[in-house]
């Protein structure tokens, strides 16, 4: 399915990429078309003919409509988390549709800072309350002496102190294999408060573990309640926490018309039907920078990035998944692929469809 825009608004200049290891790569050896629909048909072409890999589904909102929506072939793969975060191969390619749930990866992360942002408005706390005493009790005693500085905050920013490393150790397989996310994490020494930031897919579970205790009843049905239905999503699968607490990090599906509504919810600051879903003091909040490395800036679980001097909030998840929200334009930016455990080909691959074929030349 194919939506044209009618109409080109925006303008950017067309060439080379740089993958995150040094090499230059273009996409395109000729300039491409000046109108944006004669663009997207090109690039239509190129990610049926496989010059982009495993691109699934792509969806641009501009000027308050959808200008842009496709559906692609590509594989089912999925990933064995308790098995050691390996990837299983789908039995045979499918059709993507509008209504076939995919894989979020981190982009869940995004949607737990979202939840959060609106429970702690109904608790009446915020980011700054400690967090010992927010735990449920079977983790409180866990807490060691040297993480007792820890807030919410910390939590949020991923400056949570503790001795991590999934991306080039095994502290994401380790955790996976656990019957509780946060008594693994909690038995972690903590560097304390001026500890360097590190990406830690633990502490959002964690996270979602203290709201479902606070609001004293099960987090899954409360989300239902005052995130999902409020926003019209109701096809969606979100798995649970050894413990039964749904994951904060990881392993929620959504079907892309979702991740737009998420994305056009957060550039409209926080409304959704003239409905006020996520308080805008709080989206104001997570797209704050807070940390990062040398991997990107990062707001409240949200990463923080740029495109050819354009600003833009990102939740984006491992294989390709993105809701790239960029505000002074207007516009949102919705992509699912297919390729897990290949960065940075996915996250190349996105750049250059930005800014070569969605942006005009």
């Amino acid at each position: 399915m194919t939506v044209p825009r009618a109409t080109t608004r925006l303008g950017v200049g067309f060439g080379l990429i740089l993958l995150a290891v040094g090499a230059p790569v273009s996409w395109a050896e000729d300039a491409l078309p000046s109108s944006f629909d004669d663009r997207m048909a090109a690039l239509t072409a190129e990610i049926e003919a496989g010059t982009f890999q495993e691109v699934h589904s792509l969806l641009v909102y501009e000027g308050g409509e959808l200008t842009f929506e496709h559906y692609f072939s590509g594989n089912d793969d999925q990933i064995d988390f308790e098995g050691g975060i390996k990837r299983i191969p789908g039995a045979a390619p499918v059709q993507w549709h509008a209504n076939r749930q995919h894989y979020m990866a981190s982009v869940t992360k995004t949607v737990t800072a979202l939840l959060t942002g609106i429970a702690l408005g109904e608790l009446g706390l915020d980011e700054s309350a400690r967090l010992k005493p927010l735990l449920p009790p079977e983790l409180k005693p866990l807490l060691k002496p040297d993480a007792h500085y820890l807030t919410l905050k910390h939590l949020l920013a991923m400056q949570a102190g503790f001795v991590w490393d999934e991306w080039t150790g095994d502290d994401l397989k380790q955790v996976w294999q656990t019957k509780d996310f946060g008594a693994y994490l909690l038995a972690k020494p903590n560097l304390g408060p001026d500890a360097p930031w590190v990406y830690n897919s633990a502490v959002p579970n964690l996270l979602l573990r203290v709201l479902e205790h606070q609001l004293n009843r099960p987090l899954a049905d409360w989300a239902g309640e005052r995130f999902f239905g409020p926003l019209g999503i109701t096809n969606y699968t979100w798995h649970q926490q050894p413990t039964g607490t749904p994951e904060g990090s990881a392993r929620l599906h959504l079907t892309p018309k979702a991740m737009l509504k998420i994305g056009v919810m957060m550039l409209n600051g926080g409304k959704h039907g003239g409905k006020q879903i996520v308080p805008p003091p709080w989206l104001e909040a997570m797209s704050q920078k807070h940390g990062g490395s040398d991997a990107g800036d990062y707001g409240y679980l949200t990463w923080l990035r740029e495109l050819d001097g354009r600003k833009y909030i990102s939740a984006d998840g491992d294989g390709g998944q993105y809701i790239n929200i960029f505000p002074h334009e207007g516009l949102v930016v919705v992509m699912t692929q297919g390729n897990y455990l290949e960065w940075p080909l996915y996250a190349n691959q996105a750049k250059a469809i930005m800014r070569d074929y969605i942006f005009q030349p």
